[in-house]
């Protein structure tokens, strides 16, 4: 999906890779499984795992504001918990090597 606003898709299961690029207030829903899903220049985005779907790798870049609604284990189906992706990142040099840690916000 490139160059889409608040569009929202729905998959069964994908065999490679979902792509998601300059999409603001995407919504996906991935029902089966999904090996990857990559999200580049966007902001504002939910992505909705079903429980075939957590071993799925999720790579972005130049994004603000993406969640994923991971389902709760022992509940019904379509009750989700909301978890952010990291958008602050703490680059440090260690025995002149880049370390990067993501800055988390807890309080």
């Amino acid at each position: 999906m490139t160059n889409c606003t608040k569009s929202s898709i729905l998959v069964d299961s994908v065999i490679s890779s979902v792509a998601v690029a300059n999409s603001p207030s995407f919504a996906l829903e991935i029902k089966g499984t999904a090996p990857t899903i990559q999200i580049d220049s966007t902001d504002s985005g939910q992505i909705y795992l079903s429980k075939e779907a957590l071993g799925v790798e999720i790579m972005t870049a130049k994004c603000s504001s993406i969640n994923v609604s991971l389902p709760v284990e022992g509940e019904e189906h379509g009750v989700f918990e909301e978890k952010p992706i990291p958008e602050m990142l703490r680059t440090t040099i260690k025995d002149g090597k880049l370390v990067t840690n993501f800055v988390e916000h807890s309080g």
